[in-house]
């Protein structure tokens, strides 16, 4: 009997651990954010939607998509809010870009691929190829 007991307080305690703690702490973090939102900050809404907070009450906002096109949106619809990039984020970014492009190029400088191998191959007459 007490093998029963401790093995449902056991599946209890994983339960609360692995579902119910990280969707209350998800819960939280989404509710701070959305209370700490203010004019002008970029946000994108659960169903896909960018735009700037034009103005901010206490259960909606007013979200401007365009200039001169506004929406009222509950502070629920929020998804997340955009951070400002600024001039050494994009710089940074730059620079990964540059050594992508490097490994690209490391990559199909020393190396030959199947097509190039069939090409050689044909040319050599190794390969016989059945034409139409």
């Amino acid at each position: 009997m007490q093998t029963y007991l401790l093995l449902f307080v056991a599946m209890a305690a994983i339960f609360y651990l692995l579902i119910l703690r990280p969707q209350q702490r998800a819960k939280k973090a989404k509710a701070e954010m959305a209370q700490a939102l203010e004019i002008g900050s970029d946000v994108l809404t659960v169903g896909g939607i960018y735009g700037s907070v034009a103005e901010l009450r206490a259960d909606d906002f007013d979200l401007e998509i365009a200039p001169g096109v506004v929406m009222r949106m509950d502070r629920r619809a929020i998804a997340t809010v955009i951070r400002d990039t600024s001039d050494d984020d994009v710089e940074d970014d730059d620079d990964d870009d540059a050594d992508m492009d490097e490994d690209a190029a490391e990559l199909t400088d020393g190396s030959d691929t199947a097509a190039d191998e069939q090409a050689a191959a044909d040319d050599d007459g190794d390969v016989e190829t059945a034409k139409s």
